[in-house]
This record gives structure tokens, C-alpha cells and sequence, in this order.
């Protein structure tokens, strides 16, 4: 979205000052974690508990005594403890199967998070999230049928004795029914669990996230600046998600506290316009549907555990830049405790291209100190953008559109 990304990417004087000073981190943008709305499912063993102690303890349906005629009486009440068992269970199922209309419905980012989120579970376990569904969709079909046969029984018994044990007969089939799913019950909850954990971004904190090729040490610097704590290992595509961590800026001079948000993205192979996969797309995500500013990170000895060389990672990081020519940059050659003579040479030759990247080491602190305070700069021009985009969104808000969850191309054209 051109419009959108100029927003994103618009810093600086465009903005203007005021744009720094009349920053609120109050929840006007939102966070992206509208996915996290649904609740999880429990185990049908605690559902059927629940529904028997509600039909049977708490006494949820009554007998309506102002009925004069028993057998009438007895027939409404077997009915009406039957559509309260289907309904319990129907209810509680139509909440989970809101699922598709409501990822349709996602930030693009946060869509991606989940699909990712679900591809490896997906991969992990064997179980696709879709049949899922479909299994628990034909459940809450037979339960309605079976309820709605057995209260219609059981309103035309010859006796309010038979309604009863018509009534009984079927909030036990329906309860064995729900039991006997519970195999699926147990993946779909792994399914959400494998959602609940997807990143939560939060719209109205200033982002930085750091980009390179697998195995670059960015998990590293995100470990060593931040709250983040990623996995990190000496093999390629350990970071496999993103990962979060948070940092808080005082800027000088001003009573204005930054809280920032730090991101550790899965490596990438190819630029803008490659074969992504799953986890490259949420990485380019992260730049093409998140107002972030982008650290870039460079390996100068990659033929130990790396899968780019330098002139690979060059083009890779030019392909980036090209694609977001005017988003708050900072270039970082990482590993320089590295002794080898390549690695010092190719340190030289990513100095002569970009004379203003900072050369750090996690191992033995180099350079954290002026990362740290670049991150801290760039997190001062993202938050212009984000004061930007929050004022947009006020404005669209003051024309009457209530239901926006986020800032769309049709309100920022509003500007």
C-alpha cells in the first residue's frame, strides 16, 4: 500500500517537532491481539461437568408449576432441560467457529502471525487447523439434531414419565457424544495455544526490528539492548517466530518516556519479490504492514553457520533499502571479535560501502553501547510516525467510522 508505507515511512521534519511532543502512548492504534478475543476451549470431559452440574445442581431449568395439567407440565420441563443441554454446548462451540470470519478480519500482520503460528503446529503435531473445524462444525450439527428430536419427543410422551425419560435418555446421548470427541477437543486447544503464543504487537509503541540473513547474530543484540529474550544457537533458522522484547527511552530534554518495542525476525534469503515462505513473509510483514524502523545486520565471516556470503547479504540488504528508501535505517556488522583475516577483510569492504554502520560484538560487548543508543534514536523518529498515524486515526474516527481497528489506505488518504 503506497499511501500507507509513505506514512511509515515519512520522518523527520515532515512531521515536525510537535509530532515528538504530542506523543500518547494511550490505546488509540490498538494492539494486534484481537485473535486472543475468543476464549479457550476447554476439554469436553470439563463441558459435560459443567452442563451436568448446571442441569442437575444449580438447577438452571425449573419446573414450571403454573402449569396445571402434570403430564404437560412434565413434557415441557424434559424439553426444556434438553434444548438447555443443547444450547450450553452449541454456544460455547459457535464461539470457536468464528474463527475464520474473524482472521479474515485481522491486521494483515497479525493474519500472517497466526498462519505461521498454525503451519508449525501444523507440521509439529500432524493436525490441520481447518479439519479441525470442520470436525467440530459436524459436532454442534448432531447436537442440535439430537436435541432438537428429543425435546420434540419428548413434548409429544403420552406421559409426563416417559417425557422424563425421554429427557434423560437424550442429554445422556448427547453428553457421551461430547465425551467420545474429546481426542478433538484436545487439538483444537493445542491449536489455540499454538495461536495464543504468535507476537502481540502493540500499535501505539514506537518498533525497531532487526533484519539480516540466517544466523547473523541478530538474536543476540535483541538479547543484548532489550527485554527480548530469542533462542539463539549456531545453527541457521533458530529464530523461527518473531520475538519481542522492550525497551524504555527517556528522550533529553522532555518528560516524555518511550517505551519501545524491539523485534528479532526470522533471517531471510531473499529480498522483495522472492521465493518467500511462511516465515520470510512475516518477517517482510514486519516492515510492509508495521510503521518499524529497520536495523540491518550483517555477518562478515558467514562460512562457519551462515547461508549468505557477504556479496549475497549486500544485495539482500540493497534489495530492502531500495524497497523502503526512506525508512529510518541503522546498518550493523555484527560478529567483529571474529580473528580470521576474511573476516577482517570483509569488515573493510562493508565499511567501504556503508561508512556509517556500526561495527558491534555480543560476545565481547563492542559497540552495544552505541547500538544501544542508535536503537534509542530510531525509536524518537518511529515515534513520530506513530503520533502521525494515531492522529489519523482520530480524525477518521471523528467522522463517524467506529468500527476501524486499524488505519486503513482509505483513512490515510484522509490526511
Amino acid at each position: 500500500d503506497p499511501q500507507q508505507r509513505e506514512v511509515y515511512d515519512g520522518v523527520g521534519g515532515k512531521f515536525g517537532e510537535d509530532a515528538l511532543y504530542d506523543y500518547s502512548d494511550e490505546p488509540i492504534l490498538g494492539s494486534l491481539s484481537e485473535i486472543r478475543a475468543i476464549e479457550e476451549l476447554t476439554p469436553a470431559s470439563f463441558m459435560v461437568n459443567e452442563c451436568r452440574k448446571d442441569v442437575t445442581v444449580r438447577a438452571e431449568v425449573k419446573i414450571q408449576h403454573h402449569i396445571t395439567n402434570i403430564r404437560q407440565r412434565f413434557r415441557v420441563y424434559g424439553a426444556e432441560r434438553l434444548k438447555y443441554v443443547r444450547n450450553f454446548f452449541n454456544r460455547r462451540l459457535k464461539q470457536v467457529l468464528n474463527y475464520p470470519r474473524l482472521i479474515r478480519r485481522l491486521h494483515p500482520f497479525e493474519r500472517l502471525s497466526v498462519e505461521l503460528a498454525l503451519t508449525h503446529h501444523w507440521n509439529k503435531t500432524g493436525v490441520a487447523f481447518g479439519k479441525i473445524l470442520a470436525c467440530l462444525k459436524q459436532l454442534r450439527i448432531q447436537i442440535h439434531e439430537i436435541g432438537t428430536h428429543r425435546a420434540n419427543q419428548a413434548m409429544v410422551a403420552e406421559r409426563g414419565r416417559l417425557a422424563t425419560f425421554i429427557a434423560d435418555e437424550g442429554i445422556e446421548e448427547i453428553f457421551d457424544l461430547v465425551t467420545n470427541w474429546e481426542p478433538v477437543f484436545q487439538q483444537f486447544i493445542g491449536c489455540q495455544q499454538a495461536i495464543f503464543k504468535s507476537p502481540c504487537i502493540d500499535l501505539d509503541k514506537p518498533t525497531v526490528v532487526f533484519v539480516g540473513a540466517p544466523n547473523v547474530g541478530k538474536s543476540s543484540l535483541v538479547r543484548s539492548i532489550s527485554t527480548g529474550r530469542p533462542e539463539v544457537n549456531s545453527y541457521p533458522y533458530t529464530t523461527r517466530q518473531l520475538t519481542i522484547g522492550h525497551l524504555w527511552h527517556f528522550i533529553a530534554g522532555t518528560p516524555l518516556l518511550i517505551h519501545g518495542q524491539i523485534v528479532d525476525s526470522p533471517g531471510l534469503k531473499f529480498g522483495p519479490g522472492g521465493n518467500h515462505n511462511l516465515m520470510d513473509k512475516l518477517t517482510m510483514g514486519s516492515m510492509d504492514h508495521l510503521p518499524t524502523g529497520v536495523v540491518f545486520v550483517f555477518d562478515p565471516y558467514p562460512y562457519t553457520h551462515g547461508l549468505l556470503d557477504v556479496d549475497e547479504q549486500v544485495k539482500l540488504r540493497n534489495s530492502l533499502r531500495a524497497r523502503f528508501p526512506r525508512r529510518p535505517w541503522l546498518d550493523v556488522i555484527s560478529k567483529i571479535d571474529v580473528e580470521e583475516e576474511d573476516a577482517k577483510d570483509n569488515i573493510s569492504k562493508l565499511m567501504d560501502l556503508f561508512p556509517d554502520a556500526l561495527q558491534v560484538s555480543a560476545f565481547d560487548g563492542t559497540g552495544l553501547d552505541d547500538l544501544n543508543m542508535e536503537v534509542r534514536g530510531l525509536l524518537e523518529e518511529m515515534t513520530k510516525v506513530v503520533r502521525q498515524l494515531q492522529r489519523t486515526k482520530i480524525r477518521q474516527l471523528r467522522m463517524g467510522d467506529e468500527e476501524v481497528k486499524w488505519v486503513s489506505k482509505e483513512a490515510l488518504a484522509l490526511r
